[in-house]
């Protein structure tokens, strides 16, 4: 038996611009500039070099230190405004 479906023209209005958004989004590697390749050619010779390959790995991503998570100290004791309430705190080196 067909199941009977009722749009309203809002509804259909939503689907359109939603597959119109979907359509013009590339697919493939190409969303992640490329790295979706990258990433397909570091594995593919891992595959090939094994163990070699990722100690080359290792040795050239030491050269290029992270500098992109900055590590805080977490404070002995925290000043909290007045008519503030704090739910929880979570400090990672503890």
């Amino acid at each position: 038996m067909a199941k009977i479906i009722k749009l309203t023209e809002k509804d259909i209005e939503s689907l359109v611009n939603k597959i119109i958004k979907e359509d013009s989004f590339p697919r493939g590697g190409t969303v992640f500039g490329g790295k979706a390749e990258i990433v397909d050619e570091v594995i593919n010779r891992v595959n090939q070099y094994g163990d070699e390959y990722i100690q080359e790995l290792n040795l050239l991503n030491s050269k290029f230190p992270s500098t992109k998570y900055k590590k805080i100290e977490s404070p002995v004791k925290a000043e909290i405004p007045s008519g503030v309430r704090v739910k929880s705190t979570v400090y990672p080196n503890r």
